[in-house]
């Protein structure tokens, strides 16, 4: 491996685009996510719960590399990420549901063979003619021709087929991990995928999902818990070895790193560690930023807070952009921005004048309350902006629903109230144990207003003819001029969409639209990468970072 290619792998954030090799040095797993994975490999269906970068597809290639090591069942991954591409033909094809079974078959059929080819199994050739034509199944769909190509099976037939390529590889059972399969902005799409989920299932054959928190639909016959355990995979920032562990990933992932901060490394690496607010990704986002900052001779400490402002913008960045992915729900991701505005007001409050160890970014929401705010409050956690956490009883003063707001809006909006030249260490004794009863206590109406709930309304677009409102959802047709109503296609939107969506720094927007990259469509196939010119202030580095953040706005 080359330096440049090196140095691009050592940055890298996503975990699906490791190499074992590259996945088992750079990882460092707690007691809890050991147990996970033990319960990866093993018996039974599990969903793998978190928000994007907190280690679902992480966990999920560990448990598929030690099983193709053991041999003790057969792994089988498959990543959907690409099922919003699919996400069109909702609106052009009859038969949209079944195409995407297909769908979801064919790649696990592929899967199938890819483990094969890994173990060095030559699988029949009756197996190999009819994993082809899956594949081309997948090329010809993604691309976004319902064609057919030859591919049609079932559950009960791919279970056929895993039952048959597991006793030719010499095993009794199968493990498959699928990765990226919440398709969290398709309903149809989700209750589609967790009937197969569920039809798969059996003695010899074991499903592990991973899922977006709160905002993941099943089909009516799939009950979490009966059908499948759920597991949290995303880390407590204030939990008892995190920061252990944050530590170790540092120095596995980034050996020169101490030599580069000194003095301050520690203090930086633990700051860096609460400010990801649990989430792997983040972190090693943000330590990346410092190095890139540290080597243009930025003080430390400007270069660590700079980093974390970033997460901070790129964190709600990533929940607006709910609005594109789920336009209906618009207004609901505007209170939700407020909710978390008028939460960093009332935490600069309560903790003004109070020692470091004393201060909160934990708020208690008194029930009850409407309804529509727990639509909200899932989206917010979906993103990863809150985190709900245990609820607290005050007897007949009431019950709270706790959540903690994430760590890079506080530390990079004060809301600690820490003064103007705070030492970095001060956000570490502020949020690295965080006292139980330390919490800001209140109402949704003192945040929101007494009529929020009035906000909680689907934000439809009108008649493209005549401009009336639509009433529901489901209108079919304009009530005023008759015109068929239809809604436009979200996947083929998120092209359009401006690169200024991209959660990344102000100044790598800038030299993609100094490039003529203006929206993401653009961007994505732009294959010369002509926004890699000297002086652009994008190397090879950030180029791939941008390129996957430009795929995971587009996928689910």
């Amino acid at each position: 491996m080359d330096t440049t290619t090196q140095l691009v792998s050592v940055f890298e954030e996503r975990a699906e685009n490791l190499s074992e090799d590259e996945l088992l040095t750079w990882t460092v797993l707690s007691d809890v996510e050991r147990q996970i994975v033990k319960k990866l490999t093993g018996p039974g269906a599990k969903l793998v719960s978190g928000p994007r970068g907190s280690g679902k597809s992480t966990l999920l290639k560990i448990a598929f590399f030690d099983l193709l090591r053991s041999r003790a069942a057969m792994p089988v991954y498959v990543n959907f990420s690409k099922a919003l591409a699919l996400e069109p033909l909702f609106h052009t094809s009859a038969n949209a549901n079944q195409l995407f079974r297909q769908w979801v078959l064919a790649k696990i059929a592929a899967g199938v063979s890819e483990t094969c080819t890994r173990w060095q199994v030559a699988l029949p050739s009756t197996v190999e003619q009819l994993v082809e034509r899956a594949r081309l199944y997948i090329v010809t769909l993604e691309a976004g021709k319902p064609n057919a190509t030859g591919w049609e099976s079932s559950p009960s037939g791919v279970s056929d087929l895993i039952r048959s390529v597991a006793q030719q590889c010499a095993v009794t059972r199968t493990v498959l991990l699928l990765d990226d399969a919440a398709h969290a902005f398709s309903v149809q799409q989700q209750r589609e995928f967790f009937e197969v989920f569920r039809e798969l299932r059996s003695r010899e054959i074991s499903a592990k999902a991973a899922i977006y928190p709160g905002v993941t639909s099943f089909s009516p016959s799939f009950q979490v818990g009966h059908e499948a355990e759920e597991i949290q995979a995303w880390i407590r920032a204030d939990g008892e070895n995190y920061l252990g562990s944050m530590r170790q990933i540092a120095d596995k992932r980034f050996p020169t790193l101490r030599t580069q901060l000194g003095a301050n490394y520690d203090e930086s690496i633990d700051v860096l560690a609460l400010a990801s607010f649990g989430l792997p990704r983040g972190f090693v986002n943000m330590t990346s930023e410092v190095i890139d900052s540290v080597e243009l001779e930025t003080p430390v400490r400007k270069a660590v807070i700079d980093a974390i402002a970033s997460n901070s913008d790129g964190v709600i960045t990533q929940f607006k952009n709910i609005a594109d992915k789920l336009p209906r729900f618009a207004n609901y991701v505007k209170l939700g921005i407020d909710l978390e505005a008028t939460s960093r007001v009332a935490f600069r409050e309560f903790n003004r004048g109070k020692e470091s160890t004393a201060k909160t970014a934990t708020l208690g929401l008194s029930e009850p309350w409407n309804p529509e705010l727990d639509r909200v409050l899932r989206f917010m956690e979906y993103a990863g902006l809150l985190r709900r956490i245990e609820d607290l009883s005050k007897g007949v003063k009431g019950n709270y629903q706790r959540y903690v707001v994430h760590y890079s809006r506080i530390i990079s909006t004060n809301a600690l109230f820490l003064g103007k030249n705070y030492k970095v260490s001060a956000i570490s004794a502020a949020l690295r144990k965080p006292l139980a009863h330390a919490l800001v206590k209140t109402k949704p109406e003192t945040l929101l207003g007494k009529n929020y709930a009035e906000s909680c309304t689907l934000a439809l677009p009108p008649c493209p003819t005549c401009g009336t409102a639509r009433t529901t959802e489901q209108q079919k047709f304009c009530m005023n001029c008759g015109q068929e109503l239809r809604s436009a296609s979200v996947y083929l939107e998120l092209l359009k969409a401006p690169v200024e969506k991209l959660p990344i720094p102000e100044r790598k927007v800038a030299a993609l639209k100094s490039a003529g990259l203006t929206s993401v469509g653009q961007l994505l196939s732009d294959e010369n990468h002509r926004f890699r010119k000297p002086g652009s202030s994008i190397g090879p580095v950030w180029t791939k970072r941008i390129l996957n953040v430009a795929e995971e706005f587009v996928s689910v």
